[in-house]
């Protein structure tokens, strides 16, 4: 619980009571949470308080939720708050080939349970932690400069890569499932496979970071007096 205290969530959703029990349930969970009822107030909001996630509602006037995750990804302030949409819109192709990369994450308002809640604010937030532990650790390490500036970058497009195709596989499983017929089973496949790739190449630069050991000062001896 003290972990989950210090991270900020900011629910943005042009119907105050919805917002209201989204904020109920996380802070349930140990979450502080901020509210915010039109897209403009978001972004505002966003930019004095810079939150640990966004909660963000679709349909809303006169900016929606994806205007909204457009501009935050525009702005150097705002990109890197991850943005999981809570809507009780269903999600199109074109959102999921086009769109995904605004998004971490989406769950219908129907559907937003307190254990569904706590999940994908949990898989967002261990993902963002993990990529931080792993940066500090390797900044430890006693590796040339330029080559550890050069795993570093390397991992992170890695891990870029790697996130927005697991988003895409997500939101397409979630859309389509099992029952999509032939041309949907095609299309997971190949996002499992591609995915499956992705981890194996992250799995393999973070391995090369972790391996690089701080170099040890040999011990001058003692001047005899």
């Amino acid at each position: 619980m003290a972990r989950t205290s210090r991270k900020l969530i900011l629910i943005t959703d042009d119907e105050p009571d919805v917002a209201d029990v989204i904020a109920e349930k996380l802070e349930s969970i140990g979450y502080r949470t901020l509210k915010a009822h039109s897209g403009a107030e978001c972004i505002e909001m966003a930019r004095k308080s810079h939150p640990d996630l966004l909660f963000l509602d679709i349909r809303m006037e006169p900016m929606n939720g994806w205007e909204v995750a457009d501009a935050m990804k525009n702005d150097g302030n705002l990109r890197d708050i991850p943005v999981i949409m809570v809507t009780g819109v269903e999600l199109t192709l074109r959102d999921i080939m086009d769109r995904a990369h605004l998004i971490e994450n989406y769950i219908m308002k129907s559907d937003a349970s307190l254990d569904k809640l706590r999940e994908a604010v949990e898989d967002v937030l261990t993902a963002k932690t993990d990529v931080e532990r792993i940066m500090g650790m390797a900044g430890k390490s006693g590796v040339q400069k330029e080559m550890l500036t050069e795993l570093k970058d390397r991992y992170l497009r890695k891990f870029t890569q790697y996130r927005s195709l697991k988003k895409k596989y997500s939101l397409y499983s979630q859309m389509y499932g099992e029952n999509g017929g032939e041309q949907s089973t095609a299309m997971l496949s190949s996002l499992k496979k591609g995915l499956e790739q992705q981890a194996e190449d992250l799995s393999h630069i973070e391995k090369m970071l972790m391996a690089t050991q701080p170099v040890k000062r040999a011990k001058r001896p003692k001047k005899k007096i």
